[in-house]
C-alpha cells in the first residue's frame, strides 16, 4: 500500500513539472500584429542586431554578429554561409534614411577576428565630447568585457582594455556606472549546449549579477535562472534588469559603493531580453512572448520566432504600467531582443535576424 502511494505521488509530481514547463514554453499563447506607425526592414549585411544603446545626439551603437558559447552548429552554419562576423554598428535617429555603418575597430591588442559581440553600454561623460563604451565578448578562449572609446568622427571605436576574471564566466550584458566600473550579469552557468538547457530546465538557478568597482569584483544576487540584459537609471539610483525565464523584470535600489538591494520584482508574463531607457527614465524592453518558438530560433535562425516590445512605465524605480508597443507573429521580425526609443521613432533589433525601424505616431 505504502509502495502504491509513493508511485502515485512520484507520477503525479512528474505530471506535474511537465505540465509546469510546457506551461512555460508559452504553448498556449498568440500573437497578434501591431506597430507604433509604419514600419521598415534597415538593410544591412549583419547576422542579428542583438543589442544597442543610443545616446542623447540620437547616434545610436548596434551589437552584431553574436555566437553564444551554447551556439549549436546550425547557428554557426548559418553565420558562416551568410558571412558573419562580430560587428559594432552606427545608426542615426537623425537620418534613419543613412540606414546603419560598421564602425572601424582599431587596436594592436584586439582581435576583431575572434569578435562575439552581446551586450553593449555606453557612457557619456559630463561638460565632454568623450563617450566609453564596453561590449560583451563571446571569444573562443573565454568571455571578456571589451572597452572601448567611440571616436564619432572618425567613425571609430579604439580599443582600450579587455577585462578578465573567473566571475567573468557565460556574460550577457553590462551597464557602467563610470567608465571604469560596471555591473554585469552572467545568464548561466553551462557553457555546454545540453548541459545549459537541463539547467534552464530543472531549474538550476546559478545565474548571477556582479559589480565590478574599477579594483574587484564583488557577486551581488545569484539565484537566477536566465537572467538577461540590464540597465541603469538615469539617475543611477536604480539598475533594472530582467529574466528570460521566468518572465521577471527586477528594480535594485543602489548605494554610493555600487552595492545593490532589491526594491521590485514584476511578472512582466513575457521572456525579457535588453532594456533599453526613453527620454523619460520608462524602461523599453525587446521580448520573446512564445518561448517555444524563441528556443527553436535559436536552435535554427531561419526558423520565425514572435517578436515583441513592451514598455515598464517607471516612477521612483516601481513599475506603475506595462504596454505593448509592438508585436509581430513572426511574418516579418524574428526573435526581437532589443528596441530603442528617440524622439518619433523606434529602431528594434534581434538576434540573428533583421532591424527594423518605426515611425512612432502612437504609443501610451
Amino acid at each position: 500500500m505504502i509502495k502504491k502511494a509513493i508511485t502515485v505521488v512520484i507520477v503525479l509530481l512528474i505530471i506535474h513539472f511537465i505540465l509546469k514547463f510546457l506551461h512555460g514554453l508559452d504553448l498556449f499563447k498568440h500573437v497578434y500584429n501591431h506597430t507604433p506607425g509604419p514600419c521598415r526592414i534597415v538593410p544591412g549585411q549583419g547576422i542579428g542586431y542583438e543589442d544597442m544603446e543610443t545616446l542623447p545626439n540620437g547616434l545610436t551603437l548596434i551589437t552584431s554578429g553574436l555566437v553564444i558559447p551554447t551556439t549549436s552548429p546550425t547557428v554557426c552554419e548559418y553565420r558562416k554561409k551568410h558571412n558573419g562576423k562580430g560587428r559594432i554598428y552606427l545608426f542615426d535617429f537623425n537620418k534613419p534614411e543613412k540606414g546603419i555603418e560598421e564602425l572601424t575597430i582599431v587596436g594592436d591588442q584586439f582581435n576583431q577576428s575572434d569578435f562575439g559581440p552581446h551586450g553593449i553600454s555606453l557612457y557619456k561623460w559630463k561638460d565632454q565630447d568623450k563617450v566609453t563604451v564596453m561590449v560583451v565578448n563571446h571569444g573562443s578562449t573565454g568571455d571578456t568585457i571589451e572597452k572601448f572609446l567611440f571616436i564619432a568622427k572618425d567613425k571609430q571605436l579604439k580599443h582600450v582594455h579587455t577585462y578578465r576574471d573567473p566571475s567573468i564566466h557565460f556574460v550577457n550584458d553590462v551597464a557602467m556606472d563610470s567608465e571604469n566600473s560596471f555591473y554585469f550579469t552572467n545568464s548561466a552557468y553551462s557553457r555546454n549546449q545540453l548541459l545549459s538547457v537541463l539547467e534552464i530546465s530543472i531549474p538550476l538557478a546559478y545565474a548571477n549579477l556582479i559589480y565590478y568597482d574599477g579594483r574587484a569584483y564583488h557577486k551581488q544576487y545569484d539565484g537566477f535562472v536566465l537572467i538577461n540584459g540590464l540597465i541603469l537609471s538615469h539617475d543611477q539610483k536604480y539598475l533594472y534588469t530582467g529574466e528570460t525565464i521566468p518572465q521577471r523584470f527586477h528594480t535594485f535600489t543602489r548605494q554610493k559603493n555600487g552595492t545593490l538591494s532589491r526594491y521590485q520584482e514584476f511578472n512582466a508574463k513575457t521572456a525579457l531580453d535588453n532594456p533599453t531607457l526613453d527620454k523619460d527614465g520608462n524602461v523599453l524592453v525587446g521580448s520573446h512572448p512564445i518561448l517555444w518558438q524563441l528556443m527553436a530560433h535559436l536552435d535554427n535562425p531561419e526558423t520565425p520566432a514572435s517578436s515583441q516590445v513592451i514598455k515598464l512605465h517607471m516612477k521612483d524605480g516601481v513599475v506603475t504600467k506595462m504596454t505593448e508597443v509592438f508585436s509581430d507573429n513572426g511574418h516579418t521580425l524574428y526573435g526581437s531582443s532589443v528596441a530603442s526609443l528617440y524622439k518619433d521613432a523606434m529602431l528594434v533589433g534581434t538576434v540573428y535576424h533583421k532591424l527594423m525601424y518605426c515611425e512612432v505616431r502612437y504609443i501610451d
